[in-house]
C-alpha cells in the first residue's frame, strides 16, 4: 500500500510541475528550468537521503549502477524540457509516458519478468492512449 501513496504522490507533483514549467518557460529558457530541476532534486535528495539512512554516503560498488541512471535521468529531463518549449504541455507530457513501453520491454528481456498477454495488451492500449492524446483533429 505504501508504494502505491508514493506513486499518487510522484503522479501529482510531476503533473502540477509538468503543467508548471510551461509557464516557468515564458520567462526562463528550458536549460534554466532544468538547472532549477538539478536544485530542487539536491535540496530534496539531500535531507531525504540523511532522514532514511541516517547517512549522506553512497557506496563506491554501487556506482556502475546508481550514475549511469542519475546520468540518463538527467539528460531525460533536458530532452523533456527542450520539447516542452516546442510542444504544447499537454502533448509533451502525454508522448513522455511512453517510457512505460520501455521499460516493460527493458523489464522483459533482461530481468526476465513475465510479458504475457495482459502485459501485451496493456502495452497496446498505452500506445493507443498516447497516439490519441497526441492527434489534433485540427490537422
Amino acid at each position: 500500500m505504501r508504494g502505491y501513496l508514493f506513486l499518487t504522490g510522484y503522479v501529482l507533483f510531476v503533473g502540477v510541475a509538468s503543467f508548471l514549467q510551461k509557464f516557468a518557460m515564458k520567462t526562463l529558457s528550458a536549460y534554466q528550468v532544468n538547472a532549477l530541476m538539478a536544485i530542487g532534486m539536491l535540496i530534496t535528495a539531500v535531507p531525504a537521503l540523511w532522514w532514511a539512512e541516517r547517512r549522506l554516503t553512497i557506496p563506491v560498488a554501487a556506482l556502475p549502477w546508481g550514475a549511469p541512471v542519475g546520468l540518463l535521468m538527467a539528460v531525460g529531463s533536458i530532452f523533456y524540457v527542450l520539447a516542452l518549449a516546442d510542444l504544447p504541455a499537454g502533448l509533451a507530457a502525454a508522448l513522455s509516458t511512453s517510457y512505460v513501453v520501455v521499460v516493460v520491454l527493458l523489464s522483459w528481456f533482461f530481468l526476465h519478468e513475465p510479458l504475457g498477454a495482459t502485459k501485451i495488451a496493456g502495452l497496446v492500449l498505452v500506445t493507443v492512449g498516447v497516439a490519441l492524446l497526441s492527434w489534433d483533429a485540427s490537422r
